[in-house]
């Protein structure tokens, strides 16, 4: 797992939040440095930290480790799939000749 990537979404979760590391750190009874260690990703928590620190932020746990499973951009093509149905036709397709102006970008 590439700490890094994790704590990256970790922090960015707690910011979007309007938390600080030590508010954060004082919801979970665990210390800010160990907080901030995680954000920078010199260490891993545990997995009932890791759940804790999801149940605090109020988000799943997918959105955290968004970067580092493969199952996370199936799920996140859904979303946009889904939301981009709930748009009038001409939004779609809009949309669709942005993504696809996109993709040949990265082709």
């Amino acid at each position: 797992m590439d700490a890094q990537k994790v704590g990256r979404r970790i922090q960015e979760a707690r910011k979007a939040r309007g938390l600080t590391q030590a508010e954060l750190s004082q919801l979970l009874d665990m210390s800010t440095k160990y907080i901030s260690n995680i954000e920078c990703g010199f260490k891993t928590p545990k997995l009932n930290t890791f759940v804790a620190i999801a149940n605090a932020l109020n988000c799943d746990a997918n959105s955290l480790l968004t970067d580092v499973l493969d199952v996370t951009t199936a799920q996140e093509s859904g979303k946009i799939s889904g939301r981009l149905q709930a748009l009038p036709a001409e939004a779609q397709r809009k949309i669709l000749r942005m993504l696809e102006i996109m993709i040949d970008e990265e082709n």
